[in-house]
């Protein structure tokens, strides 16, 4: 099979056409463009979400609690919990266990998010460290963004810039071999290797009342936004001149011939507003020194991408993350 998240046919044929039992305090389960399931707890709605760290082990206990701690913050609720299930093959270094560790417990001190629990083991059923991080969060249906219905003319905002997970990781991965950054492409990679949590936007979109936000993770924001329009039951039209991108990631990016735009991008937040609500959110972004950019618009056609040479191209479902590329 081709290495990646399994496609969201493959998903749905074996595993989501498949769940008959579905219990009534479960709110949002398991979906194509679902980030986390939500749960009634009654007084209070439980927000869960797990994600793993397979492609690369550079920084991986950062990465892996920002990535986990992201679908939580597409609901518009700070996780307060993570719990940490660590895979090591025998040939692992107590110190490389550490590391990770001290990483993961660096990255939730910060976010002020405890670590409750988990499980860690030597065993020769991986051959490489595989991390994986569950996020709980909670919160009363107020303070939740549990998604409104979306209509043609509604507009699809982004934050920040195409890539960001996936220009850190290359850059850890393969410096080496990375030429020419300037001075001004290093103080990039410094913006991005800070800017790879969504929590502070997600408060900001559920505060103002956006409709539905999904973090930009595999499949980068062509694929997240495919997602959101396959949920929506609607199109989009993406202006790709309209997506911000940092310079320093279309020179990581272009050597290994990946298109920024399906690369994962973790640090991402894509939000569906309506148009009278478009200023204020971008306002709001900006009075907290987050870059936002409306990219798109909810049309009743395909969803399609609208490219600099003014040609319409269709916006197809997402496939294997650019980011394999770099390792093939």
């Amino acid at each position: 099979m081709e290495i990646g998240k399994l496609s969201n046919e493959q998903l749905d044929r074996i595993i989501f056409s498949k769940i008959k039992y579905k219990d009534e305090r479960v709110l949002v389960g398991s979906g194509i463009g679902e980030d986390c399931s939500i749960v009634d707890f009654k007084d209070e709605l439980c927000v869960i979400s797990s994600d793993p760290i397979t492609i690369t082990t550079s920084n991986m206990g950062k990465l892996a609690v920002y990535v986990s701690c992201n679908d939580i913050a597409s609901k518009g609720i700070k996780p307060f919990g993570i719990m940490v299930t660590l895979l090591a093959p025998p040939r692992a270094t107590l110190e490389d266990i550490q590391e990770i560790m001290e990483d993961i417990l660096q990255v939730s001190n910060e976010l002020e998010i405890q670590l409750l629990g988990g499980h860690t083991e030597i065993t020769d059923a991986v051959n490489r460290i595989v991390l994986s991080v569950t996020s709980l969060g909670g919160g009363s249906r107020d303070y939740l963004t549990l998604g409104e219905k979306v209509q043609r003319g509604d507009l699809l905002v982004m934050t920040k810039y195409a890539g960001l997970e996936g220009t850190a990781i290359l850059y850890d991965d393969f410096k080496n071999q990375i030429e020419n950054l300037t001075e001004k492409d290093l103080e990039g990679l410094q913006y991005v290797s800070s800017s790879l949590s969504v929590i502070e936007e997600g408060l900001i979109g559920a505060q103002i009342g956006v409709k539905s936000m999904h973090d930009a993770t595999e499949g980068g924001i062509l694929g997240a936004a495919w997602e959101m329009a396959e949920k929506a039951k609607l199109g989009v039209q993406i202006v790709s001149q309209n997506i911000p991108i940092l310079e320093v990631t279309q020179k990581i990016t272009s050597p290994f011939h990946i298109n920024p735009f399906r690369l994962i991008s973790s640090g991402v937040m894509l939000m569906i507003v309506a148009k009278e609500k478009e200023e204020v959110l971008l306002k709001s972004l900006q009075e907290k020194k987050i870059n936002g950019a409306v990219i798109g618009e909810f049309i009743e056609e395909e969803s399609m991408i609208l490219n600099e040479h003014g040609q319409r191209l269709p916006l197809d479902a997402p496939e294997a993350d650019e980011l394999y590329k770099a390792y093939k």
